[in-house]
C-alpha cells in the first residue's frame, strides 16, 4: 500500500506566500507527493523535492519558465498495478477531459490533473479523473493505492 499527498495550483508566491505549514509538516507522513502544476516558482518545487520521500511532478500553464524546464508537461506512473497519467491541464474547462485523454498514448486507469481549481472524482471513457482542487483555495487530496485499488480522499486546510 502506498499513500500520496496530491496537490495542485498552489500559485506561490502569487496567491500564497509559501506552502502552508500543515502541508510542509505532513510531507514525511506519505510515501510521496504528487504535484500537478501551477506551483509558479521553482523554489516551491525544490522544497517539495527536498522534503518528500518521493516527488512526482508535472508543470502547469502558470509556472515560470524555469519550472517548465525542470518538470515535464505530462508523466505516466505505474504503482501498485495502477497506471496513472499526470497532466496539469490547459485552456477552457469544457472538453478538458477529452484533451487530457489525448495526451497519453495508452489510456491510463487514472488521470490526475489540476487547472480547474475544482476538486473532482469522476469517470469518463473508462478512466477515473481525479483533481485535488487548488491548494491556494484550501483543498488537496490523499491518494491511496493498495494492490490495484484506488482511493482518493479530498481534504481541506
Amino acid at each position: 500500500m502506498k499513500r500520496f499527498l496530491v496537490i495542485s495550483d498552489s500559485h506561490v508566491p502569487v496567491r500564497m506566500s509559501g506552502l502552508p505549514d500543515e502541508i510542509v509538516n505532513a510531507l514525511k507522513e506519505y510515501d510521496g507527493v504528487i504535484g500537478l502544476g501551477d506551483y509558479v516558482d521553482l523554489d516551491t518545487v525544490i522544497l517539495l523535492e527536498k522534503l518528500s520521500r518521493e516527488f512526482y511532478g508535472v508543470h502547469g500553464n502558470m509556472d515560470y519558465p524555469d519550472v517548465k524546464e525542470h518538470l515535464s508537461f505530462s508523466k505516466v506512473l505505474l504503482m501498485e498495478s495502477v497506471t496513472i497519467g499526470m497532466c496539469h491541464g490547459w485552456g477552457a474547462p469544457w472538453n478538458l477531459k477529452e484533451r487530457l485523454l489525448r495526451v497519453f498514448n495508452e489510456k491510463p486507469k487514472v488521470i490526475l490533473f489540476g487547472h480547474t481549481h475544482e476538486p473532482e472524482d469522476t469517470t469518463k471513457a473508462g478512466v477515473r479523473f481525479l483533481n485535488p482542487g487548488s491548494l491556494a483555495e484550501g483543498s488537496y487530496a490523499v491518494l491511496t493505492l493498495d494492490g490495484g485499488e484506488v482511493r482518493f480522499e479530498l481534504k481541506r486546510l
